[in-house]
């Protein structure tokens, strides 16, 4: 039948069936998945923001695994399985080990690689484990020397422990490593590695499936990405304890303990195998708050429950859940489904029998198994699953394969199920004829094979039977040969010998003939029939209470605490990723979200979508490092807005270079500065623009059209954005979250212009800021300069991370913003003061002539507004809020903002301080720290704050102090709400047009005048652009200058923003004894008269 495509309108919200393709959609909140193709499942959770700092714990020795150390080990181990073993993509390595946290670390390595991770069940006798070696051909094997004799002869082993290495190992194999060596050994410099794609294979775990003998199921990297990705959105397990006792070879605990509590941030308790008084003494001890049990083992605890009460103290526990086999029942999935199905929440767990609502991104459809007509509600019929975790099928079993897994995606999971009317699951019986022995697959077809096997035996059947412990166990039926006198305890000798034992055959019963169709299958449910069933055990557990948390001495209203003078954020904390090797370009690319375009172009309507970005990115990258960039180089952009230049700041940045912007309006000699003092190995720009860079040998790449002739031109942007990468791997320099990553230069918070060296770190928490502020996959116009901080740190790096559409306008024009506004129904703009004066002031032709209606938010940042400018622009447009912010490109453009609607009402305020933020208000006089309503200048520390001014210690010395507080230069005071308010500037700095002005880069410009004896630049008000400078000046005797020849003087040196508007001459320039310009004496002298 052909797939028909969901109808909203015909979808029932209560049950999520929809009519009109008679499917089942999930009631959960859907989850994007990262639109970067070439993205590992390792670099994806490594990505993932938490904050936990202890990742395992080894029940058994007490030892314990940070993230920091998890992330360093698995970057060491991968290296070392890349350059000194020569493991590739594609290679299949095979892990047979009891749990230890050398499983995540070696599944996280290999998958990194584009490995392919097998896993083994240690209970497995040898000759089962050679049929999956033998199927599966692993290039390398992990294992402890205790299990070791279970490989076959001639597999490459690595050892867990070095002290297993010590010991004896059989003859065949050969010993290539040891994990806990490995994790020692200083990676180099360089990482190389074969590129990884999301549709690639990135583990292959052996299931019985739905019928027949064990297959190796293929999931890839955007299976595990999108279950991952479910578990990371669950931001309450971040703090949970978990115990891990279920094996980490099966999918249940490969999947929750070496993924998803590793991107959540959780603690695991690691027990080496399942005993429970160990697993309730590591409750006990550890103070575990969550509990993933099979089945069995609830059965046991609610059996012996008041003896386990009186021994142990398990009141830390708060939740135990289910999987691998039914219970009464908490959740469903299959190895198939790589937890994708059907789970419950804690207010479902009243509802008894349910396995739960359809998770996220899942679609079902109930289908009568004899007919396949497609059923609805309350109707049983076998259920079908399809969605991002469903995986690509089974390992060179295509028949296997396209039996389960149809055409349009659909896995049929061969059970017998119904949905009801509220959109809950329930499992009503197997169609498939596999035996769940706690929570152990086992396949009836693989014992029957084996049973056919015995020269006595005729035929033979074996079918689950019931057992309150165990779940279920195999039982066969066995037709003899005439005059054979086989007994049971036979037929079970002769199976235990050959399987693992959870496989064990424990009861057989003999029949004259085993009932089958007119096909030859076997009609297990006649044979079901036959034995005495007993009933099994309903159970229930859940557990109340939360965890506790420390109480610091904080004032709730205002953020300040006492004991520390120090104002805290009053936001939600922010989580940034542990992963040291992590750059800014991976993470972004890591973000999960359902955005399709990323950038439209607002002039030409092209488009660029997320995929096409990511790959753009990918490729210009490999051009570049073909071009000899390299960790460490810098790189200039000269460019105006466009939708190609964050795939240039992006594919720099991932390479561990350097980006800094160039302002396109400066002058050539401004540049010039600029590049002599960055020393850029290559620059970005335009054939418009390229004229501005000094005539030298910088080499250059065009972003548009090659219309120049210039010796040193290298490249065209669109042409390295074609170019396929010369190789499958990929080398690139090891980058560190401490990196620089872009340069962005700044007057500082005092004197000329300065390098601000922003780090990946400062980027990432840039980007968590933003994804607290605003949801995602939003749209908005982009008119900022992507040169400055505000609209580099928001349209170039974090909106992307969001999946929101930024149209691109290549410079500031009203009436084109407002035409695009009109054409493409943003939500949201960011603007500049001047920007949005100017919409006040034509308030009137503006909303005659435009449709502006999208419009809910403004976002204004860059220079001071007014509360004047606030109201008039609100009262103007009264649908739309204005959220004000303040930051420094020092903070990486972020300190406070305004987040709701309530908040914009606090006029003159810029916000409460964003997460993660301290702040204290210092009197610049006395030094003394001051609080709530007293005004002095601001400090403050984040992860936002820079690195420091490049090549200029100095300077940086005197703006952070030893314990990292950044002093601002701006006189502010936060008020008893924790609204922060900036009062005035301590530092010199002039905000024209949201660009920062320099008086001292001015002054020096006019001293180097032969006619000029002295002078002082200082700011005036105007209400379009904020602030101008203006020049007082003292003229050398004999001296007529006039004002028109200063300002023509200056205006030929600088670019159109830093000109001086207005002149005035004085006898002489008031200072102090150390010869500091008394700027606020000249600011009162100019306020005071009538200029």
């Amino acid at each position: 039948m052909a797939n028909v495509e969901r109808s909203s309108s015909l979808t029932d919200p209560r049950s999520g069936f929809c009519k009109s393709n008679s499917t089942f959609y999930s009631k959960r909140n859907p989850l994007g998945l990262p639109a970067n193709p070439n993205l590992d499942v390792t670099t994806f959770i490594s990505s993932q923001p938490h904050r936990g700092t202890t990742a395992f714990i080894d029940a058994a020795t007490g030892q314990r695994l940070s993230f920091s150390d998890l992330w360093r080990a698995v970057d060491r181990v991968s290296e070392y399985l890349y350059s000194e073993v020569g493991l590739r993509r594609g290679d299949v390595i095979l892990i047979l080990s009891p749990n230890s946290f050398y499983i995540p670390i070696v599944c996280l390595s290999a998958m990194s690689l584009g490995a392919v991770v097998t896993t083994a069940n240690t209970l497995n006798t040898a000759g089962e484990i050679s049929k999956q070696v033998a199927d599966s051909n692993p290039t390398l094997a992990f294992t402890t020397a205790q299990l070791v004799h279970k490989l076959p002869a001639g597999i490459s082993i690595v050892l867990t422990e070095k002290e297993q290495a010590e010991e004896p190992i059989r003859g065949g194999v050969r010993l290539v490593g040891v994990v806990s060596e490995m994790m020692k050994k200083e990676p180099s410099g360089k990482r190389v590695r074969d590129r990884v794609n999301q549709e690639d294979t990135a583990v292959m775990l052996y299931s019985s499936g739905t019928t027949g003998a064990s297959k190796g199921v293929i999931s890839s990297h955007r299976n595990l990405t999108s279950y991952v990705a479910k578990r990371a959105s669950e931001k309450s397990l971040q703090d949970e304890v978990f115990i891990c006792t279920v094996p980490m070879f099966h999918t249940f605990g490969l999947l929750a303990f070496a993924m998803a509590t590793v991107a959540l941030g959780s603690k695991v308790v690691i027990l080496r195998r399942f005993e429970l008084n160990h697993m309730l003494a590591a409750v006990e001890k550890y103070r575990a708050t969550s509990l993933l049990l099979a089945p069995p083992v609830l059965v046991v605890m609610t059996n012996e429950a008041d003896m386990i009460k009186a021994k142990y103290d398990l009141s830390s526990l708060k939740t135990v859940t289910c999987g691998g086999a039914p219970l009464s029942k908490e959740g469903y999935a299959l190895t198939e489904s790589n937890g994708g199905g059907a789970r419950q929440e804690m207010v479902d767990c009243r509802r008894y029998g349910t396995v739960g609502t359809l998770t996220s991104d899942v679609e079902a459809r109930i289908v009568d198994p004899d007919t396949g007509r497609f059923l609805g509600t309350n109707q049983t019929g076998e259920l079908w699953l399809k969605g991002p975790s469903i995986s690509k099928g089974y390992f060179k079993d295509k028949e296997a394969t396209s039996e389960t897994f149809n055409k349009e995606g659909w896995l049929k999971t061969g059970d017998l199920c119904y949905i009801d009317e509220d959109g809950f699951l329930y499992v009503v019986d197997r169609l498939k004829e596999l035996i769940k022995y706690k929570g152990y697959q086992v396949a009836p077809a693989e014992l029957e094979a084996l049973l056919i096997t015995h020269p006595d035996i005729l035929d033979a059947a074996v079918i689950p039977f019931p057992d309150k412990e165990a779940g279920q166990y195999p039982m066969a039926y066995v037709t003899r040969k005439t005059g054979c006198n086989l007994s049971e305890k036979q037929i079970i000798d002769f199976i235990s010998k050959q399987v693992a034992p959870y496989k064990k055959i424990r009861k057989v019963a003999f029949i004259n003939s085993i009932p089958k169709t007119a096909s030859g299958k076997i009609l297990r449910k006649d044979l079901i029939k036959l034995p005495k069933a007993y009933d099994t055990t309903k159970v229930t557990v859940s557990h109340g209470g939360e965890t506790g948390s420390e109480t610091m001495t904080i004032d709730r209203k205002s953020g300040l605490c006492d004991s520390t003078s120090i104002f805290y954020s009053k936001r939600d904390p922010m989580s940034l990723p542990p992963n040291q090797y992590l750059d800014v370009t991976t993470f972004i690319a890591s973000q999960p979200h359902r955005g399709k375009t990323a950038f439209v172009d607002a002039v030409t309507g092209r488009r660029l979508g997320f995929s096409e970005l990511w790959l753009g990115v990918e490729r210009v990258a490999s051009c570049l490092h073909t071009l000899g960039v390299r960790k460490g180089d810098v790189v200039i952009i000269l460019s105006p807005n466009s939708i190609l230049f964050p795939i240039v700041s992006l594919s720099v940045m991932s390479l561990g270079a350097v980006i800094t912007t160039a302002n396109p309006i400066s002058t050539p000699g401004e540049i010039s500065n600029q590049i002599e003092d960055s020393r850029p190995v290559l620059a970005f720009t335009t054939s418009q623009l390229v004229s501005k860079l000094p005539n030298s040998n910088l080499p250059v790449v065009l972003m548009d059209e090659n219309r120049v002739v210039r010796a040193k031109i290298v490249g065209n942007l669109e042409a390295m954005m074609e170019t396929e990468p010369p190789s499958e791997s990929r080398a690139k320099q090891r980058v560190n979250q401490d990196d620089v990553a872009a340069l962005l230069y700044s007057s500082g918070t005092t004197g000329k212009s300065k390098g601000v060296m922003l780090t990946h770190r400062n980027l990432i928490a840039l980007v968590q800021a933003y994804r607290a502020r605003f949801g995602l996959e939003q749209r908005t116009v982009c008119t900022i300069p992507m040169c400055h901080i505000f609209s580099f740190g928001g349209f170039a790096t974090s909106l992307i991370a969001l999946g929101w559409t930024i149209v691109v306008l290549p410079r500031f024009e009203m009436d084109r913003l407002l035409s695009a506004v009109e054409i493409h129904r943003p939500s949201h703009l960011s603007l500049v003061p001047p920007m949005l004066v100017a919409m006040v002031n034509g308030a009137e032709e503006i909303n005659s002539k435009y449709d502006l209606s999208s419009l809910r938010t403004v976002v204004v940042g860059g220079a001071p507004l007014s509360r004047e400018v606030t109201e008039m622009f609100v009262e103007r447009y009264s649908d739309v809020n204005v959220l004000q912010g303040y930051g420094l490109t020092e903070t990486t453009a972020i300190v406070a903002s305004m987040f709701t609607k309530e908040e914009t009402e606090r006029y003159g305020s810029s916000g409460l301080l964003s997460p993660n933020v301290e702040a204290k208000i210092v009197d610049p006089d006395t030094g003394r720290v001051l609080g709530v309503n007293q005004t002095g200048e601001l400090w403050l520390r984040s992860p936002t704050v820079m690195k420091g001014y490049f090549k200029n210690e100095e300077a940086t010395a005197s703006t952070i102090d030893s314990e990292g507080w950044l002093k601002t230069g701006d006189l502010c005071y936060i008020d008893s709400e924790g609204f922060v308010f900036v009062v005035d500037r301590l530092k010199e700095l002039i905000k024209c047009n949201g660009y920062q002005v320099a008086p001292a880069e001015l002054e020096a410009l006019l001293l180097a005048h032969p006619e000029i004896a002295d002078a002082a630049v200082i700011p005036i008000p105007d209400m379009k652009a904020g602030q101008y400078p203006m020049a007082y000046i003292v003229r050398t005797a004999g001296s007529n200058i006039s004002e028109r020849e200063i300002m023509s003087l200056v205006a030929k040196q600088v670019s159109p923003y830093k000109r001086i508007r207005k002149v005035t001459f004085l006898d002489s320039i008031p200072k102090n004894p150390s010869g500091k310009i008394l700027r606020r004496e000249l600011i009162k002298l100019t306020t005071t008269s009538k200029l």
